[in-house]
């Protein structure tokens, strides 16, 4: 009866190895074809850091409807890259498109359209894979226009530039581009 539990406890023990390393491998090659970066800007006291992985276009049509085989349908949820979510850090309580945004580390994430996105901030930034976040810890939503067209890019970059106020957050992918205006909150 002992050798019995002790097989079983062997087999237990060698499949939850085998299970980890299957999720650091598979971790690792994802790697490969949306490489991590990072978008950093330090401005007139603002620190802002985006940590996100590239996905390429490899010849597919990214943005557009469901019907034509769009690998990021319109009205669907998009973690704004690949592989973990997006993050975004910030040191400094912000309007992020004219919203209110405490300083803090998020994870971010887009609901493209034709015509506008919206960009969601949420709670909970340590997140792998596809799944949706939890909608309840979004924090903040904001709705900033796109525009689709030349040039085209064919890795998704997140750029960071700054302005007077703080920085622009751009994404760009394919054919679209936005612009995400983040600037600082006036203290009294």
């Amino acid at each position: 009866m002992k050798q019995k539990h002790r097989t079983l406890l062997l087999v237990f023990f060698v499949a939850i190895i085998l299970f980890i390393i299957t999720i650091v491998i598979l971790r690792i090659n994802t790697k490969k074809y949306s490489p991590a970066d990072v978008a950093a800007i330090s401005t007139n006291g603002l620190e802002v850091t985006i940590n996100y992985c590239r996905p390429y276009k490899k010849g597919r049509l990214i943005f557009g409807p469901q019907e034509k085989g769009a690998l990021q349908p319109f009205g669907q949820y998009w973690r704004l890259g690949a592989n973990e979510a997006t993050t975004l850090e910030i040191n400094r309580d912000v309007l992020l498109a004219g919203k209110p945004l405490k300083q803090g580390l998020y994870s971010i994430y887009a609901v493209p359209g034709p015509d506008t996105w919206q960009i969601g901030v949420n709670k909970e930034a340590k997140r792998w894979g596809y799944a949706e976040p939890d909608y309840d810890q979004d924090v903040l939503r904001v709705t900033v226009p796109v525009t689709y067209g030349e040039p085209l890019t064919e890795q998704f970059t997140i750029t960071l530039q700054p302005t007077n106020k703080g920085a622009l957050m751009l994404l760009d992918w394919d054919l679209a581009h936005v612009s995400v205006p983040i600037e600082v909150m006036e203290t009294k």
